[in-house]
């Protein structure tokens, strides 16, 4: 089994440990919690190891030898694996930041359960256990490189993302992801405040590459992959007025085909991010527009030339005169 399973499997029994209520059961979430930190510590170590020694920098013996052409290389000996200590020194060497002083709390207040006893209150445990919540998503999301949804299972995601920093933490995430868009906060705020999973109803949606003017969506909360329309359909039922007879509208100002939703009380161009307070049918061809339709019958629209330019391209119109 991986350093990063052991690592998962200690934290979701350290979590279980801590939904159970009971401040006897806190004492093990700590136990399990700070072990399957290290152990995420640890795994990022080996990812970050040689190929030719994929555990050297876990090791707490690390030699060098000559490997026969002349260079020397390192690789690790003996059983033994790094300690606190050392983790913190080549995380340090390394460029991997971690918030030591929550791990400290974390791992002063296992060491006294461990080997002496604890003062803190119920409320005070399980205080630093929440705050260790945080210490386990961000090193996943950040140095990982992985969905922490999809590695810590349902159960335990959900559990942290209960918790204020957290939740935040995540949504922040969420809100970057879209930036890359070139959204202004004032449309950003609208996109995020108006999307939300069909499945959980989670809001916590971030954007992925796409090819299209719509990013793919992925929900961090339960995982699921997403397109736009998705998180769309779920607010077009709540319109239930005369213009959500379509999702997507036409821009009449960069004239890009179905690049404009509604979100909110707004329709947004995700091709050139213009605002619209309306959108209708064209009189004439019945396309759905974003902007004022009034006398598109005569004028036509950015998809046909409405009745005039049907009747100046007819043959009954006589070019000559």
């Amino acid at each position: 089994m991986s350093l990063l399973n052991n690592a998962i499997e200690s934290i979701q029994v350290g979590v279980e440990d801590y939904l159970m209520g009971d401040s006897k059961r806190y004492l093990s979430a700590v136990r399990n919690i700070c072990a399957g930190i290290l152990l995420l510590y640890k795994d990022k170590l080996c990812r970050l190891s040689p190929p030719h020694d994929k555990e050297v920098l876990i090791k707490k013996d690390i030699r060098p030898i000559d490997d026969g052409k002349g260079n020397v290389t390192f690789i690790g000996t003996g059983k033994k694996t790094v300690d606190v200590y050392e983790i913190r020194e080549r995380f340090n060497s390394l460029k991997v930041t971690v918030d030591w002083k929550k791990f400290d709390q974390l791992n002063q207040l296992r060491n006294n359960i461990e080997h002496y006893y604890t003062d803190k209150s119920p409320d005070a445990v399980r205080e630093v256990i929440v705050t260790s919540f945080l210490l386990i998503r961000d090193f996943i999301s950040e140095y990982l490189e992985e969905e922490p949804c999809n590695v810590l299972g349902e159960e335990c995601w959900q559990a942290l993302l209960k918790t204020k920093d957290v939740y935040q933490a995540e949504e922040e995430d969420c809100r970057q992801t879209f930036l890359v868009y070139g959204f202004d906060s004032q449309i950003l705020d609208r996109i995020l405040a108006n999307i939300r999973c069909p499945f959980c109803h989670s809001t916590l949606i971030k954007a992925k590459d796409g090819s299209d003017i719509f990013p793919s969506l992925s929900c961090c909360s339960c995982s699921a992959y997403l397109d736009f329309k998705d998180v769309l359909e779920e607010e077009e039922i709540s319109y239930r007025d005369p213009e959500s007879e379509g999702i997507f509208a036409s821009c009449n100002h960069c004239e890009t085909r179905n690049s404009v939703v509604k979100l909110g009380d707004k329709w947004i161009c995700f091709s050139c991010h213009s605002i619209y307070g309306e959108v209708g049918h064209c009189e004439y061809c019945y396309s759905f527009i974003a902007g004022n339709s009034e006398d598109t019958f005569f004028s036509g629209c950015l998809m046909c030339e409405g009745q005039m330019g049907h009747y100046m391209n007819s043959s009954a119109y006589n070019h000559d005169d």
